[in-house]
Parts: structure tokens; sequence; C-alpha cells
């Protein structure tokens, strides 16, 4: 039943304007817990992206002096991709496009949602 909800949850963040395609990755092994949107890579572009994470994990005691890292944005020349945690040890993805009118302000607040629900697998 909450596996339904998380499902349900991420597929209506996958319909939010400007958002391609979102995913829930597990960050230490990249495996792609669920994934929805209109990109059909969206579950390839996750399980790398775990990677870019785990690069500043491996990399954090350089950038201590910042505080934790809260989200990650990875502009490249076809779109972007925004990490941010989404429960202990689960990263969400989500790939936008370079003009995207994702309101990021309520996309924090869904992920806090959808965090709790994690939480609760």
């Amino acid at each position: 039943m909450k596996q339904m909800q998380l499902r349900q949850a991420l597929d209506a963040m996958a319909q939010t304007p400007g958002v391609d395609g979102c995913a829930l990755v597990e960050i230490e092994t990249g495996m792609v817990w669920h994934h929805a949107g209109s990109i059909d890579d969206v579950q390839t572009f996750a399980e790398a992206a775990s990677d870019y994470w785990r690069l500043h994990k491996r990399l954090s005691p350089q950038f201590e002096k910042l505080g934790d890292l809260r989200a990650s944005i990875m502009v490249h020349t076809q779109g972007r991709l925004t990490m941010l945690p989404c429960g202990k040890g689960i990263l969400l993805l989500a790939l936008t496009r370079h003009q995207s009118t994702t309101d990021w302000a309520q996309w924090q607040k869904e992920t806090r949602k959808l965090a709790l629900l994690v939480e609760d697998l």
C-alpha cells in the first residue's frame, strides 16, 4: 500500500510544469526505485546521476565549510538534472529543460512529503 502511495506521489511530481521526468534512486547502489515522466531514458539518467552524488560524498571533506549538500544541479546543453536528498539514502532526480517553469520552492515541499513516504517503507 505504501509503495503504491509512493509511486502515485512520484507520478504526480512528474506532472509538475517544466518537469520532463523524475526518479527515486538509492544513492549507494544507483538502483532506481521508481521513475515517471515523458522521457524514456529517465531510468538510465537516474542510475548514472547517483554517481554525481557519490562523488560529492567522497569529496565532502573538501566542502565541509559549506555545510551539508542540499541539492545538486547539473546543467547540460540539452537539459538540467536536479538532485535532492529524499529520505535516508535516497535521491530524487528531476529532469527539466533550461527554461523550466518549475516552482522549486513547491518542489522542495513536495520532496519533503515524498521523503516521509520513503522513510515509512
